[in-house]
């Protein structure tokens, strides 16, 4: 069986971001020989903590050769993932899906003995399952086999439930069984402490008389406001009164009715409720449920759409409260925002170090500019345990 055989081997990174994937590749012993991404931010950063050259570039339209990076062992592309996320618009005609194949194409060209290619879960869905599949034909007609590979962060050091899949393509049968083990699970609590003092690390907290504090001082631990679905983990408007506004226990009752309902009493065939006639709420609730029904309209909590009622706050959870005892969320570039992520104890969202960290970036690896453009880098990143073990296994083949 043919073999990889890295006694030293090389690098070269698309899409590199501020150095994610490249942080794991040198961690597993990988020297870098050439990186490449569109952001001038993201750039500067990866060339204060990395050790390689990395230029700013359009891989859309850029020429990269041999000539410019010398002949690399692996070529990895982490190219933009917001068409294909189900938390983004999930548009099959997002321009940056095109970016998919243009880092096979460029990849191929620089003809290297493996291929990685990361993307979200998404671009496997029936929607979206054409530009991989275009990109698996790529590498195919340049004779690599290929393997798709879904793993979910919190297998390999990571606290998030973070998962992505990568397009593996090697010319060589030693990667034709090819695996990533994974190695264990790391707290969330243990991620988080002892950081105080450390770069990047610049907590805000809410505001006192704040909806935010006062919307926060309400979810605990592996909580979130959320109005379209009960159980424990869900904390609705209408308990928060400080914010939203006053209500009976009737009124309350009605709500949580309504809720149940819009789920059950289907009248679309997509998504997953819909709003409500009288004549249903009636027949739950009674027929003297108008008048309460005015008086939510009133307070704001029912709205009326098509001419039916329907709940006025429809999102299914904000001010996503961390818990200790669970792996994250994905790390996104919302991450620094209270009204979408909280930190387990204090009144306040994450600061970039936590963000940083709940990715697997040693606290070593400093991170600059404007508190948006640092969040947006992370949350954009491979999570270097991630790319370690990867990278570790192919090299081992």
């Amino acid at each position: 069986m043919t073999t990889l055989a890295f006694d030293s081997p090389t690098v070269a990174s698309l899409f590199c971001g501020c150095g994610g994937f490249d942080v794991g590749f040198e961690n597993a012993g990988f020297r870098g020989i050439g990186a490449f991404d569109i952001s001038p931010q993201a750039v500067s950063v990866f060339r204060k903590n990395l050790h390689h050259k990395c230029d700013v570039a359009d891989l859309a339209t850029a020429t990269i050769s041999n000539a410019t990076v010398g002949r690399p062992d692996v070529v990895i592309a982490g190219s933009p993932c917001q068409g294909f996320s189900t938390l983004g618009k999930n548009d099959s005609t997002d321009p940056r899906n095109s970016l998919l194949l243009r880092g096979a194409l460029i990849a191929v060209n620089l003809r290297p003995r493996v291929i990685l290619l990361e993307n979200v879960c998404g671009v496997l869905s029936s929607k979206m399952r054409a530009h991989w599949d275009e990109a698996t034909r790529i590498l195919r007609e340049a004779g690599y086999s290929t393997q798709t590979h879904r793993v979910t962060s919190s297998d390999f050091g990571v606290p998030q439930i973070r998962k992505r899949v990568f397009l593996i393509a090697s010319k060589s049968k030693a990667l034709s069984s090819f695996s990533v083990p994974g190695h264990g699970e790391v707290s969330l609590k243990q991620t988080l402490s002892a950081i105080t003092r450390l770069p990047n690390h610049e907590p805000i907290e809410l505001k006192p008389s704040s909806e935010a504090f006062f919307i926060a001082a309400r979810i605990g631990q592996h909580q979130k406001l959320c109005n379209v679905r009960g159980g424990e983990r869900s904390v609705p408007t209408w308990l928060i009164p400080e914010v939203f506004g006053g209500t009976t226990k009737r009124e309350r009752d009605v709500l949580e009715v309504i809720r149940a309902l819009r789920r059950r009493i289907r009248s679309r065939q997509y998504g997953d409720s819909d709003p409500l006639t009288m004549h249903d709420l009636k027949k739950e609730c009674g027929k003297d449920v108008g008048s309460v029904i005015d008086r939510l309209f009133t307070k704001g909590y029912l709205r009326k759409l098509h001419g039916r009622v329907d709940l006025t706050h429809t999102f299914n959870g904000k001010y996503r409260r961390l818990c200790y005892a669970h792996p994250s969320p994905a790390v996104d570039t919302r991450f620094g925002t209270p009204a979408y992520y909280l930190h387990p104890e204090e009144p306040r969202g994450f600061t970039a170090r936590e963000a940083a960290r709940i990715q697997g970036f040693p606290d070593t690896f400093i991170f600059e500019g404007t508190r948006a453009t640092q969040f947006k880098m992370i949350g954009n990143a491979v999570p270097p345990p991630v790319a370690e073990s990867i990278a570790t296994a192919i090299k081992e083949r």
